[in-house]
């Protein structure tokens, strides 16, 4: 075989490996117990550090090749099993994406955690994209504005992220799903889920109901106030009930079921109502 053919053959093999690593990120699989691997091997050299019912026990070195049992799956670390004890490694120092790339289907693309450099559509606000996984919009005066990307969505879902935004008069943060349109004011019929802080320090999430661009207040949940910090937010909707339950900061909110539901959606949206905000490590993915 001659260079060039080689080199041909080396590249393909490079790349074809990078491509069915893509298919499931280190978030993603973070985000669903389902998908962690039993076990990983290690591909670098590195110390471990042992801990045994939280205590620091010894230090080993890990080698290439080493075989450890997954505890946990996390965006930064893996938590490993040696023994009775645990320890903590890199993601990057394991074959963890390597080797469910073999064992879990590609997601769709335009699912999973998001990078907001990629097709979407800023139409209303000052919209800034700070990096992949983050996004402000810093005009307070605007009472609609709208940050929207196509995501087709039906079944069960589940939708997770991160925003923080000031308080004041008639004051939110809007998540838009389910919409039958990206492009409408009020994002046509779909479901939204506002953040509110008023000018007097109470806080409220609210489930609303849009139907042909109007939206009406469904179930209303007091909640604490965060004026500045980052919030997180996850939000699981079922079409076959019509269940929408929300989490806010840990905290189970509640519930609400739609006793006509909407079945699906070509859009997910992020708004704003009289307010700076922030936006980050957003997930919207179909749940088993």
């Amino acid at each position: 075989m001659n260079f060039r053919a080689t080199l041909f053959v080396v590249l393909h093999a490079y790349f074809l490996t990078v491509a069915l690593c893509a298919a499931v990120t280190i978030e993603q699989l973070a985000a669903d117990e389902k998908l962690w691997p039993k076990e990983v091997k290690l591909t670098q050299t590195v110390p471990l550090q042992l801990y045994d019912k939280g205590r620091e026990s010894g230090t080993i070195q890990g080698t290439v090749g080493m075989t450890l049992r997954v505890r946990r799956v996390e965006a930064g670390r893996v938590t490993v099993e040696i023994g009775a004890a645990v320890a903590v490694v890199s993601p990057a120092a394991t074959d963890i994406l390597a080797r469910v790339a073999t064992t879990v289907p590609a997601m769709a693309t335009v699912h999973g955690v998001q990078s907001f450099r990629s097709d979407w559509k800023l139409s209303r606000g000052e919209w800034v994209v700070v990096n992949d996984g983050e996004i402000e919009q810093r005009d307070p005066k605007l009472t609609v504005s709208n940050a929207s990307k196509a995501i087709p969505q039906s079944g069960r879902m589940e939708y997770r992220l991160k925003q923080r935004y000031v308080g004041g008069k008639s004051a939110c943060t809007m998540i838009y799903l389910m919409c039958s349109s990206g492009e409408r004011i009020q994002r046509g019929d779909c479901y939204l889920i506002a953040d509110a802080l008023d000018d007097k320090g109470r806080a409220e999430v609210s489930i609303n109901k849009v139907v042909n661009d109007g939206p009406r207040r469904m179930k209303v949940f007091p909640t604490d106030a965060a004026n500045g910090g980052w919030i997180d937010l996850r939000i699981t909707y079922d079409a076959t009930k019509g269940l929408i339950e929300i989490t806010r900061n840990g905290k189970v909110l509640g519930s609400w079921t739609d006793a006509d539901p909407i079945k699906s959606g070509t859009d997910f949206s992020l708004g704003t109502c009289l307010t700076k905000a922030g936006f980050k490590d957003l997930l919207v993915r179909p749940l088993p």
